[in-house]
C-alpha cells in the first residue's frame, strides 16, 4: 500500500501509511515530533496506520507541508529504528568500554 492523503469535511489530513512499512512505535515517535505545530490523531485499521493533522490555528494551508514533512522525519526515524535493531549491540559495547574503569 502507498502512503496516501485524504481531507476531511473539518479541514483536517488524513494520512494513511502501511502498517508493514513502519512501526507504532516510529510512527508515534515522530507524531510527538509535531504536536507543536498541529493537533495529532492516531487510529489503526486493519494494515494502515492513520494519523490525522488537525490545526490548531485554524490555517489549513499549512496541513500540506506539515504531512510532507512528517513523512520526510517519519522514514528518517523508521532508518534509526532499523539501525539502532542491526547495530545497537555494537554501539553498547563501545559506551561499555568508553565507560569502563582504566586499569
Amino acid at each position: 500500500m502507498k502512503e496516501r492523503v485524504e481531507e476531511l469535511s473539518d479541514g483536517t489530513l488524513r494520512l494513511s501509511v502501511d502498517k508493514a512499512l513502519y512501526d507504532s512505535e516510529t510512527v508515534l515517535k515522530t507524531a510527538h515530533k509535531f504536536t507543536d505545530q498541529c493537533y495529532i490523531k492516531l487510529d489503526v485499521y486493519d494494515d494502515e496506520l492513520m494519523i490525522s493533522f488537525k490545526s490548531k490555528e485554524g490555517n489549513n494551508a499549512i496541513l500540506g507541508s506539515i504531512v510532507d514533512d512528517f513523512l520526510n522525519e517519519l522514514i528518517d526515524q523508521q532508518v534509526r529504528a532499523m539501525v539502532q535493531r542491526e547495530c545497537g549491540q555494537i554501539r553498547d559495547q563501545i559506551v561499555k568500554k568508553a565507560f569502563s574503569p582504566i586499569e
